[in-house]
């Protein structure tokens, strides 16, 4: 899942990537004269520097295919690949496997899949995760020796099962599905696993006839087993989007998506214990979060957007939000006109950027990566959305 710390990784990877120190601003323009447009999906440690995960597409956001980035320590573009999958609907997330390959989950026609990938990133294997026709993968956590990906399955128009299943990380074979709750009208959003060999589940609770939804959490054991339940954690029916992490000491943090009456969009941020009590609630104004991560510090970070106006136009710029772990706001930052790729280009326009993912190095320091929009090349008009990269010290300085 995006914001999820791997935690299969050899310490001889942990120590060379600690290496990975400078701070700053990074942007990388798609070679591929055709699928201009990369959506970032993940970002995992490699042992070269970082991996990035994006679903790359045509100008009308069409014929979308896997695309495979490589940064080196100092975050300079080593390799970019494309890898085409028949019938690609979405990319979700990455993990690295114990014998050196990449196990990417991802929707093709009506189904889930489990693509394999060269450790070159030149080879791409496509498995059905099932048989089961409707269902959608949204994510992945790590705990012990399994892969648990969640996925929402679709038996019929107004009717929606949650459903988890178990990998094998050495083999990568499957080990078992099973529906998480018995009832229908659920769906799934996010997974991530505590340091108990626990997952948190996080899903939306549909009503009869699907119309509205509301939040709700499962924490799971490592066999799919309900720990408990909460439905209905208190959020307004207007939410459009919902993601959580969960802290070293079991603190799940719950971040959401929400629009005022006024229009103006909304983050709100709750805290609850490891038992599912909620403990305290913020709200963060004019600020969209993409995802949640709980730093090894005790800190929390919030990654998204915020729209910004100049005298010609309104754009998005990649934002985040630090706050210590009792939600007060340590570091509040955003990207502008000095920095990169404004910074490097004199045209008329002033870029959009989104921060959709993130990862924190050894170092401390904070790796996001999003998508920024640029003019294409020769074109004043036409625009094309490529990789940027914001590595942030720990307290959120990136210059």
């Amino acid at each position: 899942m995006k914001g999820v710390k791997p935690l299969l990784l050899l310490s001889a990877t942990l120590l060379t990537i600690s290496a990975l120190a400078q701070q700053g601003v990074f942007y990388y323009v798609n070679t591929n004269a055709e699928l201009i447009n990369s959506k970032n999906a993940d970002v995992v440690l490699n042992d070269n520097g970082l991996l990035i995960l994006n679903e790359c597409s045509n100008a009308k956001y069409e014929k979308p295919a896997v695309q495979l980035i490589e940064l080196n320590k100092s975050f300079v573009k080593t390799s970019e690949s494309l890898l085409p999958v028949d019938n690609l609907h979405s990319v979700n997330t990455i993990t690295k496997n114990s014998n050196g390959n990449y196990v990417i989950f991802a929707n093709a026609g009506e189904s889930p899949v489990k693509l394999i990938v060269s450790g070159s990133y030149k080879e791409i294997d496509k498995q059905l995760l099932d048989e089961q026709k409707n269902e959608t993968f949204v994510g992945r956590a790590v705990i012990n020796n399994q892969l648990m990906a969640i996925s929402t399955l679709s038996e019929n128009k107004d009717q929606y099962t949650i459903v988890l299943t178990s990998f094998n990380t050495e083999t990568g074979e499957k080990q078992w599905s099973k529906n998480v709750s018995s009832e229908t009208n659920e769906s799934a959003d996010a997974i991530v696993a505590d340091n108990e060999g626990n997952v948190v589940v996080l899903g939306r609770k549909y009503n009869d006839n699907a119309t509205e939804y509301i939040p709700i959490l499962y924490k799971l054991d490592s066999k799919g087993g309900i720990v408990w339940k909460k439905s209905g954690v208190d959020m307004p029916s207007n939410f459009y989007s919902q993601n959580l992490s969960v802290s070293s000491n079991g603190e799940i943090y719950y971040a959401c998506g929400l629009t005022q009456r006024s229009g103006v969009l909304q983050t709100k941020l709750i805290k609850l214990d490891a038992n599912g009590n909620t403990k305290r609630t913020i709200n963060i104004n004019e600020f969209t979060s993409n995802g949640v991560l709980s730093l090894a510090s005790g800190k929390i970070l919030l990654y998204g957007s915020r729209f910004y106006t100049d005298s010609k136009q309104v754009v998005t710029k990649g934002s985040y939000v630090i706050l210590d772990n009792n939600l007060n706001e340590l570091s509040n930052k955003s990207l502008g006109t000095n920095d990169k790729p404004d910074s490097d280009f004199n045209y008329n326009t002033t870029s959009s950027s989104d921060l959709q993912s993130a990862i924190e190095l050894e170092s401390g320091s904070i790796v996001m990566v999003g998508k920024v929009t640029l003019p294409q090349a020769g074109s004043s008009t036409e625009k094309q959305n490529n990789t940027i990269v914001v590595v942030s010290d720990a307290y959120g300085n990136y210059k």
